[in-house]
Order: structure tokens, then sequence, then C-alpha cells
């Protein structure tokens, strides 16, 4: 696994958290791990299956040119404009309006049933991004 858990982990032992019908949660490390609790189970019984983007997605093991979004949400102001590198206040408030409206269209995506709680990040000024898959 490439990412490792850090202060704060949002799952705690697992990078996948596995929600049962009965209420009951497991935890995971693998998406193939994911699917072999999947075929052991009755169907009906697994709920829904959450991706801890909090540790697989660490900014500073991934790329030098992304940052996470709800990372940057957090940082002050000055801390956050350093990290993307802009220096105009409305470039910053620009962004943190995408950032926040991307992060809430999301979580009422969670909370709606959606499946996967995807990574938002944003690239850095200056820098390419050349491949978005996952």
């Amino acid at each position: 696994m490439s990412g490792e858990h850090r202060r704060g982990c949002t799952f705690g032992p697992g990078y996948f958290r596995i929600v049962l019908s009965d209420g009951g949660r497991r935890f995971v490390d693998t998406e193939t791990q994911v699917e072999a609790v999947r075929h052991l189970l009755p169907a009906g019984a697994m709920l829904k299956v959450q991706r801890d983007g909090y540790c697989l997605d660490q900014d500073d093991l991934r790329s030098p040119d992304v940052m996470d979004g709800e990372r940057f949400l957090n940082l002050p102001q000055a801390d956050a404009m350093r990290e993307l590198g802009i220096t105009e206040e409305a470039d910053y408030a620009r962004a943190y309006r995408a950032i926040e409206d991307a992060v809430l269209a999301r979580d009422r995506a969670i909370a709606a049933g959606a499946r996967d709680k995807p990574s938002i990040v944003i690239k850095r000024k200056g820098k390419e991004v050349l491949d978005l898959t996952v």
C-alpha cells in the first residue's frame, strides 16, 4: 500500500471501511481485500465501502504538483496561498470557493447514497498535471 497511516487518520486501522447492513464495520487495507469480503458476504450485507483519502492521497507521497482540497480549506490563508504558489487574495478567494463547493457537492452526494468518496485535489500554480486517472 502506498499510503501511510498518519495522526488523525480517518479510519484508524484500515484504509477502507466496509459498512455492513447489521450496523457492523470492518476495516481492510486494499481493494483486493474489499472484494474478498464482498464475495464472502451474502447479497445486500455490504452497504457501502468508504476509502480513507486522508491517508491514501497524501499529496507529498503522490505528487508535489497537487495538494489535497480539504487540507487547503483547513490551512490559514497565508499558508494556503504559499502552498499553492499564489500571491493575490482574489485568487485565494476564488480557489477557496471552488474547492469548498466541490467538497460540499461531494459530501451531499455521499449523504444521498453515493458509493465512492472521491478525493479533491488542487493543482499548484505553475505545475503541470498530465494524468488524473486513478
